[in-house]
């Protein structure tokens, strides 16, 4: 919590985040909605700067003093559309702010003139500089301590030119507080709403943080329950289905042969001398051999079919939609390539074979046990006459 803390902490003196990175982020969470308003501010301003030549030339006419200000006004104009084609949409206020304080100091050194030039409207320019103070302050959306250098620097200038064209003392204190009114306003206007957008930045930052934080524990809960739940349903040694689960994917699939009128076969598997393995190459080697022969039923059966852990040395496996010729000739496939696979026992190569025993789901048979008890039938008279073989039991 007192890391959240200390990256979202704002300065009371800049009014912007005391962590740059986190400072950043919130121009650039803003940016797109920042360049337009620089951009809507900089064109009006322009503008406005080029529409107040109309008034000069009335009060003035085409003489010296009314291109000097009409020089000052293009200048202006063409310096701020100049800023105003280098804002795109990816622009950093950070990088923007400066180029437009700039604009601002030298606007407001220019706009001196009109107390030289047009001295019948004093008043007016006055006014004129009060709102482009608060307008600097307020609408003009860059950096809050370039925004207050620049607003400052305007109420100082327009003081200085006061008093080098000899205003009175009086008026000078005057003009003083008449022009602090919109600098204070102003900047206690943008100070507060930096802060306010900083704090709903922040706490919408630390909300989508906790959001990402409980959605990744969600997904991590939603794979500790796939896999409790793969664990509750498959041996732990082989990855095949236990008991409880093939015995429950035997019914359903039982259940649809009947209903859909098709066929359906089983087939056991048990592995020949398993024991003679364990004594010989003890029951590391043994689980191996177990996990190899797992391995190799996934990879040479059909992804719908059903493969469980019978128990020990033998398997299970439920073949949907298939008669008891064609279990046959892939429980003859089977034997023939784990006869062909080599199983790597430390320096030793061991060689294994397996017995299956076979049968068909009857039409009187009222539960898969009764499937797997002639299948198992089979699989005896498949040991009896050799091992390593398939046998099939059709009734």
């Amino acid at each position: 919590m007192s890391t959240l803390t200390h990256e979202y902490r704002i300065s009371r003196w800049i009014a912007e985040f005391t962590d740059p990175e986190t400072e950043q982020s919130y121009q650039k969470y803003f940016q797109r909605l920042t360049n337009r308003q620089l951009r809507a501010a900089l064109i009006a301003w322009a503008l406005l700067m080029l529409l107040f030549a109309v008034p000069d030339y009335q009060a003035l006419g085409t003489g010296r003093d009314f291109f000097c200000l009409l020089a000052y006004r293009v200048a202006m104009s063409v310096m701020l559309l100049a800023i105003i084609f280098n804002i795109r949409s990816d622009t950093s206020v950070f990088r923007i702010s400066f180029p437009i304080a700039a604009a601002a100091i030298i606007g407001f050194t220019g706009f001196m003139l009109l107390f030289v030039y047009r001295p019948d409207v004093v008043n007016w320019t006055v006014g004129v500089i009060m709102l482009m103070i608060i307008g600097l302050l307020v609408f003009m959306p860059i950096r809050f301590y370039l925004a207050f250098f620049a607003a400052f620097y305007g109420v100082v200038i327009t003081l200085i030119t006061r008093y080098a064209m000899g205003s009175p003392n009086a008026n000078l204190i005057g003009l003083f507080f008449l022009l602090m009114l919109p600098f204070i306003l102003g900047a206690a206007t943008i100070r507060r709403l930096a802060f306010l957008q900083r704090k709903q930045f922040a706490l919408a930052s630390k909300t989508a943080k906790i959001n990402k934080d409980l959605e990744y524990e969600i997904q991590q809960r939603l794979k500790l329950e796939a896999t409790l739940k793969e664990l509750a349903a498959t041996d732990p040694l082989t990855g095949l289905f236990n008991r409880r689960e093939y015995e429950m994917l035997f019914m359903h699939e039982i259940e649809r042969a009947k209903r859909t009128n098709t066929v359906l076969s089983i087939c056991i598997v048990d592995l020949d001398h398993f024991k003679k393995v364990n004594d010989t190459y003890g029951h590391g080697v043994g689980d191996d051999v177990l996990r190899r022969t797992a391995k190799l039923c996934r990879e040479k059966l059909r992804t719908m079919d059903i493969i469980g852990r019978l128990g020990g040395e033998e398997f299970v496996i439920l073949l949907p939609d298939t008669t008891i010729e064609n279990a046959a000739a892939i429980g003859n496939r089977l034997v023939e390539v784990l006869a062909a696979t080599d199983i790597e026992a430390g320096a030793s190569t061991i060689k294994i074979t397996a017995t299956l025993g076979i049968s068909q789901l009857l039409p009187g048979d009222p539960d898969f046990n009764a499937v797997i008890q002639r299948a198992d039938a089979a699989l005896y008279r498949g040991k009896a006459a050799g091992r390593n073989r398939v046998e099939v039991n059709l009734i």
